[in-house]
């Protein structure tokens, strides 16, 4: 046999013997593939396209849950127990004979509770509030510049109840974010007299209208005026519309809000940002903004201003986190059952 023979020959065997092991390997593959047994490269590319399928339906599940969390309350949902709870509060506040009305409201869901909230009450500097809303949102629209625009104070401004403007001189120009901050932050009478003043009464009551409320400077020429739980958690709702919407006023409005002076919600777990009023003999409010996880508004208005106001404020307080928190724990059960079935 010449060579030349020999060679197409052995090319042949070799052709024939890839041939095979292809057909072999292909049949291996195909065949035991249920023993586990697949190419290296093919398993671990199903296995992950398998996890990747695992954690989409994961985040579209989650994502259901949190729908379902922060879904717009139903009256369907009110439970028994729920029900019982709010009853309970109400007992709370009649056998201890407290003389208040309360609004608070979750801010996510627009769950409530309520109790005597249209009582119309001297809203004392709870109207302070309603000073830096209708500023500020001046300032977000542009009309305003809080830094540039100012006030001269004089005599006629010289108020009880004034440590902010206490730093300042009689015929000394203050900024409007000065005066704002002066009667959020410490309840200032002068720094509200004189944004009173610049803004105008029927301009402050026309925007307080505007937002809702119907009990807004009702009482006379009086500059501070009357209001209702209804009326002020309005106002925390826009507030709260505000730090959480505008980056550039927000902080400043929730840093005025940060305080102590005469805080009734705070304790060392809970933090409220909040504006008080009071006025001699009978009249302490308390209200303000949960920021938390959960965040919610809550009004408690008072006739206890001499007696034992912060008790008041801080029991009723209490009954309303435990409320919230039952609802909560109601609507996670829920929830977890409707998306995951278990």
């Amino acid at each position: 046999m010449s060579k030349r023979k020999k060679k197409i020959k052995l090319k042949r065997s070799i052709l024939f013997l890839g041939v095979l092991l292809l057909i072999s390997g292909s049949y291996f593959y195909f065949t035991k593939k249920e023993e586990g047994l697949e190419f290296p490269i093919l398993h671990e590319k199903e296995k992950r396209e398998q996890q990747e399928r695992e954690e989409a339906e994961a985040r579209e599940k989650q994502e259901a849950y949190n729908t379902c969390i922060n879904k717009p309350f139903e009256e369907t949902e009110l439970t028994e127990e729920l029900a019982s709870l709010k009853q309970a509060i109400n007992r709370t506040i009649n056998n201890n004979q407290y003389k208040v009305s309360v609004y608070y409201e979750d801010l996510t869901t627009g769950f409530t509770y309520t109790y005597k909230p249209q009582t119309v009450y001297y809203g004392a500097s709870l109207i302070k509030l309603v000073d830096a809303l209708y500023l500020i949102n001046k300032a977000i629209d542009g009309s305003i510049d809080l830094d540039t625009e100012t006030i001269v104070y004089t005599t006629e401004y010289k108020k009880a109840f004034s440590s902010g403007m206490k730093t300042h001189n009689y015929g000394e120009a203050i900024s409007l974010r000065n005066l704002i901050s002066y009667a959020i932050s410490v309840s200032d009478n002068s720094a509200h007299i004189m944004l009173y003043d610049y803004i105008g009464r029927e301009n402050l009551k026309a925007y307080g209208q505007s937002l809702g409320a119907k009990n807004i400077l009702t009482s006379g020429t009086d500059k501070f005026g009357n209001q209702t739980a209804e009326d002020t958690n309005l106002y925390l709702k826009e507030a709260y519309r505000i730090i959480k919407e505008n980056e550039e006023f927000g902080p400043f409005l929730k840093g005025i809000m940060d305080n102590n002076v005469r805080n009734s919600f705070n304790t060392d777990t809970i933090k409220i940002y909040h504006k008080y009023g009071a006025c001699d003999p009978y009249y302490y409010h308390d209200i303000g903004l949960n920021l938390g996880s959960h965040p919610y508004a809550i009004s408690i208005l008072t006739l206890h201003e001499n007696s034992n106001y912060k008790e008041v404020v801080q029991t009723i307080h209490e009954k309303i986190i435990e409320l919230q928190n039952l609802f909560y724990a109601t609507r996670e059960n829920n929830c977890h059952l409707e998306v995951y079935g278990n």
